[in-house]
């Protein structure tokens, strides 16, 4: 392990335990465990069978922790990651684990096809989509749905109001774009911003807002989706969610055969944030900077909120 940091540095985000009291960061809870509770147990509720045998795909798999977790539960798994110093570590603790049924492959995700890689039951997008830029991030979700037998999970940020339209396969989105990098970052400080958590290549990059991403996803041949909030994970951003779209066999309402002869609706773009949230979201973080100042600053961070 020594040489593996001396080599590529310290892990920088997946806290995996290796047995004997050995943890690749060390012995607390370092966040993305809390996350990874809630997509094993997110991808098990949808399945609704045993995870062993089933085939999952970890997307820009970082440092390894979620397809480390679901091969552990005997899942066949496949990470996929562009960033050396990560599928080395990655690498590491699965050789360290003897998991012979997980793979890490070096692999830039927009590769992604079946004919490449083949189908998964379950598809892993985890931190990834909003590092994509226009067109990527609307072709990969169909490059996802291409290989996707039964669900697909998403973590992701979110534009909370539409500051830019795009236009995909005909259709419509709305979103923002978010600076991943200077015009000016040459390759090398692509690669290490972050620490190597940052685009590798695209300056920008495009957020979508919660409708665009639920349209998508349908335009792409999910059947529905959803957002899933428990079990909970703690975040800092207020931006950020965990969605489940579902691959399944469209149903036909009996009652109703008028629908059968209507194009499926369109989610319509909100206006934005509604005050409320915004004095809600705005409390939440006075709340948080508050409890990180001195006492005289504490002070007036309270009355502010007030």
């Amino acid at each position: 392990m020594r040489e593996v940091v001396e080599r590529h540095g310290q892990w920088s985000a997946h806290n995996v335990h290796l047995g004997g009291g050995v943890y690749t960061m060390g012995e607390y809870v370092r966040g993305d465990e809390v996350s990874a509770r809630r997509v094993l147990q997110a991808a098990a509720d949808v399945l609704g069978r045993p995870l062993a045998g089933t085939r999952i795909l970890d997307l820009a798999c970082l440092e390894g922790l979620y397809a480390i977790e679901f091969a552990r539960h005997g899942a066949d798994v496949l990470g996929i990651e562009v960033r050396e110093r990560h599928i080395a570590k990655a690498r590491f603790a699965k050789d360290a684990l003897e998991l012979d049924n997980l793979e890490f492959v070096k692999d830039d995700v927009r590769n992604l096809s079946p004919d490449r890689y083949g189908s998964f039951d379950v598809v892993l997008c985890l931190g990834i989509l909003y590092h994509l830029d226009a067109p990527d991030v609307f072709e990969f979700v169909h490059q996802m749905a291409n290989v996707c037998r039964r669900c697909l999970i998403i973590d992701t940020h979110i534009a909370n109001a539409a500051e830019a339209s795009f236009v995909h396969g005909n259709q419509k989105y709305q979103g923002k774009y978010f600076t991943e990098h200077s015009p000016e970052a040459t390759p090398s400080e692509k690669e290490e911003r972050g620490p190597g958590w940052a685009s590798i290549d695209n300056v920008t990059s495009v957020w979508l807002t919660r409708e665009s991403l639920y349209n998508l996803l349908a335009h792409a041949g999910f059947t529905s989706a959803y957002e899933c909030s428990n079990p909970p994970v703690p975040q800092w951003f207020e931006d950020r969610f965990t969605f489940v779209a579902i691959k399944g066999t469209r149903q036909e309402v009996l009652s109703a055969p008028l629908l059968a002869a209507q194009p499926d609706a369109e989610w319509p773009e909100s206006r934005g944030v509604p005050p409320a949230s915004t004095a809600a979201g705005t409390a939440r973080a006075l709340r948080r900077i508050g409890r990180a100042l001195p006492g005289p600053a504490r002070d007036i961070v309270r009355r502010l909120r007030s």
